[in-house]
């Protein structure tokens, strides 16, 4: 490249940012046209004309000041998702201009009405069919509510609803990271009561799938004790301990299924170990039984117990109640045919001193005679 072709480049590149720099008077008339459409309630378009300031603007101030006048008009046209984003924008790009408080507590109201079933219509000028609608993001917003403000006072109650959707959506173990949050920093919120329970449960279901060095099972014991000691007045204690010997039973039939391996390897030193294990650590379990007498079978010296442990009920408890006596009176129940549906219903006068009345018997003309 000449000289004359280097001082022509070097031009360009020195004029590009002049060329391509826009004015805060472009953003003002488009501010102007927005402002406009929002006092005649078109919103849509006035959300258009403050992006559109937003991107024109040069200064920082009436960058933000569209940005907020954006957010409005999506409210106002409810588009939830475009308003989530705009409110993320404000918060990242512009912190210092923007009300915090205000903004996060409306994306947990987001994150509410998608909970709900709000969604925004995946086309405008089709938003009246209402099955054409984008998905669910209440995950999505939860999450980023959560992460600008962890511990405001909706924090316990969102991180719960939070952890329901992760394990409806097949994330489980995320599911569990946000209940072990709140019991770590919500101990004295109601929800941490909550917490535990659907912790341990779902610890416990993860041990019924397969738990090799059975963590899942060691923790959710854990929870569940944890659960007892801090709420004994709990009503889902019963469902506690049945959950707790469910549980025992499953780590008792693990070791009884390793036992079984070196036993049929020929490795019985091993199997008994395994078996011992389980008289020492789970007596009270269904497989305890088993395994004392296999290992008086395999070990000759072993002498079994005379009295096992007591074992605890696998099943819960319900309270049974009387079913309440009737103390209302009897009432003829239309019969078929003879259009009897159509007739009304009489009291038969049951209990009374009298003879029932005569509509409700048939005999109105003897009466009358």
């Amino acid at each position: 490249m000449n000289i004359c072709g280097r001082w022509i480049f070097a031009v360009i590149l020195a004029a590009a940012p002049l060329m391509l720099r826009a004015d805060d008077q472009e953003a003002a008339e488009a501010y102007r046209l927005g402002h406009e459409a929002y006092e005649k309630g078109e919103y849509r378009d006035a959300a258009k004309q403050f992006d559109e300031a937003g991107f024109l603007a040069d200064s920082a101030v009436v960058k933000s000041n569209a940005l907020r006048a954006r957010i409005a008009s999506l409210q106002m046209c409810k588009l939830p998702y475009q308003e989530f984003e705009a409110i993320e924008r404000m918060l990242t790009d512009y912190p210092e201009y923007a009300d915090f408080v205000a903004l996060v507590n409306r994306e947990y109201e987001l994150g509410k009405m998608y909970d709900e079933g709000g969604r925004e219509p995946s086309f405008w000028y089709l938003r009246w069919i209402p099955w054409l609608v984008d998905g669910d993001k209440s995950a999505e917003i939860y999450r980023k509510a959560l992460e600008r403000a962890p511990f405001s006072d909706q924090a316990p109650r969102v991180r719960l609803r939070l952890a329901f959707l992760l394990d409806q959506e097949g994330k489980v173990k995320e599911s569990l990271d946000e209940l072990r949050r709140i019991i770590r920093e919500f101990p004295q919120s109601p929800e941490c009561e909550y917490a535990y329970l659907a912790l341990g449960n779902g610890l416990f279901e993860l041990s019924r799938r397969g738990d090799g060095d059975a963590r899942y099972a060691r923790e959710a014991h854990d929870v569940f004790r944890e659960f007892q000691n801090k709420y004994p007045d709990a009503p889902e204690n019963d469902f506690v301990r049945t959950i707790l010997a469910q549980s025992r039973d499953i780590q008792a039939e693990r070791l009884v299924t390793i036992a079984d391996f070196y036993e049929k390897s020929g490795r019985k030193e091993a199997a008994e170990h395994y078996l011992a294990q389980v008289l020492k650590e789970f007596p009270d379990t269904n497989s305890a039984m088993d395994s004392e007498r296999r290992l008086a079978k395999l070990d000759k010296s072993f002498v079994p117990d005379d009295f096992p442990a007591r074992s605890e009920p696998r099943y819960q408890r319900y309270s049974a109640y009387k079913l309440p006596e009737e103390s209302g009176k009897l009432l003829i129940v239309p019969g078929r045919g003879n259009r009897k549906y159509l007739l009304p219903v009489y009291d038969l006068g049951i209990g009374k001193d009298d003879d029932p009345p005569a509509v409700a018997t048939g005999n109105v003309e003897e009466t009358k005679k």
